[in-house]
């Protein structure tokens, strides 16, 4: 029977294809079965941290990856030379390519006019064995924000070679000298591993497996695509990695489960086996096509003969093939329904126990999935009682009354707090949900925060970009005075407290004494500031990391390294004693960290070994902290394990950082004053009595042989805390336990 096409005609029924997408490939360099070919390799043009970025990913999909620079090696960064000392990496040097051979034109070529094209043809013609076919190359040194940019021709030359030679290219930032583009991409950890004391993983400390998505937006908003990466990746649960290795697993077993049986039966004839049957049978490839996984799957036989005649299911006469198909037609299912934690948790031996027809489990369900769904998750719609869905209203409840447009106007100035929606004060979230006509909210405010105003209440985002910082800001307060002369309720959404670098003395200074206005000559709104928890120190606490403790910090600072109009400020000296918590400053972190060594030889510099955190979106579900020491936090967050930052950031300085990691690290001022610079050192009365003492202490032998041994102590508890060998650490993600607090 042919089916009836759709009323739409002019289509047939068939969707309508939209251009402007791009066709998403996996792609892997699996090593080729033939045994006199080669694998191709995967070409990286550059030695900066994007080519180390590409290298990195070409490795993970098992790429033989040769990079192509100029200068030699050590021209490259830190990480490309690590890899490629180790092995991981091929390196040529273009320069030596053409240093003693001189370069004719191939007539078939066409003519280049730059040296590295070039070096690049020589190279593919005289030194890769004929039996390898260059397929992929990435050009990485035309990154827009480098000073040493590939110009445009040289590019252009590059890739009219390549294409004369079917080869695909990518030239970063010049999107029409590309054939392929990369995705955003995450790869889920088999197993997300914890400290103790810690809900976080360590994302070094685990093994890549086999999910991975890919988000793209065709060149529309490539900073937009991480932030959707996130977006998803923190809605997962954490596990999800391993419950997919755990469903490939099964499908494995399930075909390979009659494998013996069946070669014995096939060993005389030239029927497929039970693998090549199920190969063709497999109902959980990636595929995007509609799955059908409630179609009937026949109940597996008990121990008795009745309930195999009762099922209308006698295995000893069932096909390979058709025992296979039910197998995988069961795995298919238990994909679709069982939790992610549940599929997760599987063990071999349960994967067996599932697969086996004469062996049911209490915890295994013997019917459909579709059936017993209900029995994995608790609270559904059908469990709970008739109508109570719908509590009936308390008397305690708080039912706002109808706006009243004679009422006066109020300006309501809240911190929001560090992004949690649980860590809005009670004063705040009432305000927000209740009082509010219109919320004026600055960008960084989570959406989480914002979603839990009601539909009525007018919302406006400051549109604080790079340059319109001020201009926004004006706006802000102009549009709440204007609103709240209107009668209305406005509330002025600042994230973490409006009193720590939130403009909130700008701003309560503006509302009592506005510019006059030619317009509107009514009374100044009355003000009211609700505090909020501040970043600064919620943040840090997020992961553990106290801003004071015991034996390690018996004070803390709050600074920034940016001013008014964009200008430097000058950062605190070093005290051992204090924590330094940098608000704004991770995109200016090369500036920070050199004010902050400086040459090592001054009074007041920061020794290179000092433990620095640097804590993004603290509180939201895709929360990250990377943690390393002042001389390696620039290349920790340039790798490609820590990638993109994610704003908002802060810094956290000090020996309070390791603190409480493992069992504990907290006797770093054994021996100490509370100013941590030893018992005998006095009370500081006079600045420049001081100053002189510690010049001429700092000079004593004796005194700068204790340094030594201290700057040789220290160094052993950053090998404690990172591990030997380690240079940073990243973690990341919401502990769940914090679902519990969901507002």
């Amino acid at each position: 029977m042919v089916p009836s096409p759709s009323s739409n005609s002019a289509t047939g029924g068939f969707s309508v294809p939209h251009s402007g997408a791009s066709l998403l490939l996996s792609f892997s360099f699996r090593q080729p079965s033939h045994p006199n070919s080669y694998p191709a390799p995967f070409f990286i043009l550059g030695s900066g941290p994007l080519a180390a970025q590409r290298a990195f990913a070409a490795l993970e999909a098992d790429a033989s990856v040769v990079i192509l620079g100029t200068g030699g090696l050590e021209n490259a960064c830190e990480e490309l030379r690590w890899r490629v000392q180790h092995g991981e990496l091929d390196w040529v040097d273009l320069d030596n390519v053409t240093a003693h051979q001189s370069i004719e034109h191939d007539p078939e070529r066409p003519k280049l006019n730059n040296d590295d094209a070039l070096a690049l043809n020589l190279y593919f013609d005289a030194k890769l064995s004929s039996s390898v076919t260059p397929k992929f190359l990435c050009v990485t040194d035309t990154l827009l924000s480098s000073t040493t940019r590939r110009s445009r021709a040289s590019a252009t030359s590059i890739y009219t070679l390549c294409r004369s030679r079917n080869i695909s290219v990518n030239t970063t930032d010049y999107p029409d000298l590309c054939d392929f583009s990369f995705a955003t991409t995450y790869r889920f950890p088999v197993n997300p591993s914890s400290p103790s004391g810690s809900s976080c993983y360590t994302q070094s400390s685990t093994s890549g497996g086999a999910l991975q998505i890919a988000i793209t937006t065709n060149g529309q908003g490539c900073r937009l695509a991480g932030r959707i990466k996130r977006e998803i990746v923190a809605r997962l649960p954490r596990d999800v990695g391993k419950a997919v290795e755990n469903v490939g697993r099964m499908r494995t077993l399930a075909k390979e489960r009659d494998r013996n049986s069946s070669l014995e039966q096939t060993s005389s004839s030239t029927g497929p086996t039970a693998t090549d049957e199920g190969d063709e049978i497999d109902p959980c490839a990636d595929t995007d096509l509609a799955s059908t996984p409630n179609l009937p799957v026949p109940q597996r036989p008990g121990r008795t003969s009745s309930s195999i005649k009762e099922n209308s299911l006698d295995t000893a006469n069932e096909s390979v093939k058709e025992r296979t198909r039910r197998r995988m037609k069961w795995v298919a299912q238990i994909s679709e329904y069982w939790p992610f934690e549940k599929l997760a948790a599987m063990t071999d031996a349960d994967m067996q126990r599932y697969l086996e027809d004469d062996c049911p489990a209490p915890e295994d369900p013997s019917r459909n999935p579709a059936e017993t769904n209900s029995s994995c998750t608790a609270g559904t719609k059908e469990e709970l009682p008739s109508g109570s869905l719908v509590p009936s209203i308390s008397i305690h409840s708080i039912i706002p009354s109808p706006p009243n447009p004679t009422k006066p106007g109020q300006i309501l100035l809240i911190g929001s707090g560090p992004g949690h929606p649980s860590l809005l004060t009670l004063a705040a979230h009432r305000a927000l949900t209740e009082l509010a006509d219109i919320v004026l909210a600055d960008k960084l405010v989570p959406a989480a925060v914002l979603a839990l105003i009601p539909s009525r209440v007018e919302v406006v985002i400051a549109r604080k970009f790079p340059g319109n910082a001020d201009r926004a800001q004006q706006e802000m307060m102009e549009r709440a005075v204007k609103e709240a002369r209107k009668g209305r309720c406005v509330v002025r959404l600042k994230q973490g407290d409006p009193a720590i670098y939130g403009r909130f003395g700008e701003e309560v200074l503006y509302f009592r004494n506005p510019p006059p206005s030619s317009v509107d000559h009514s009374p100044i709104p009355p003000i009211l500031v609700i505090p909020g928890v501040s970043s600064a120190l919620a943040a840090p606490t997020m992961f553990n990391i106290p801003c004071t403790q015991r034996g390690a910090s018996t004070s803390f600072i709050i600074t920034t390294p940016v001013g008014k109009g964009g200008k430097a400020l000058e950062m605190p000296k070093y005290n051992r004693a204090r924590t330094v918590v940098v608000l704004m400053g991770v995109a200016r972190l090369g500036s920070v960290v050199k004010a902050l060594v400086g040459s090592g030889k001054v009074i007041g510099d920061y020794p290179p070994h000092l433990p620095i955190a640097i804590v993004e979106r603290a509180s939201m579900p895709d929360q990250r902290v990377v943690e390393s020491t002042l001389e390696d936090i620039e290349r920790a967050m340039e790798s490609s394990e820590v990638g993109a930052q994610r704003p908002p950031g802060m810094m956290v300085i000090g020996w309070s950082v390791p603190a409480l990691w493992g069992a504990g690290n907290v006797d770093v001022l054994e021996g100490e004053g509370d100013d941590g610079e030893g018992e005998g050192s006095r009370k500081r009365t006079d600045e420049s009595d001081e100053s002189r003492r510690v010049n001429r202490k700092f000079v004593d032998g004796e005194h700068q042989e204790n340094i030594e041994i201290q700057t040789a102590g220290d160094i052993r508890r950053i090998r404690k805390w990172l591990g030997e060998g380690v240079r940073w650490r990243v973690r990341e993600g919401l502990a769940p336990a914090w679902d519990m607090f969901n507002v």
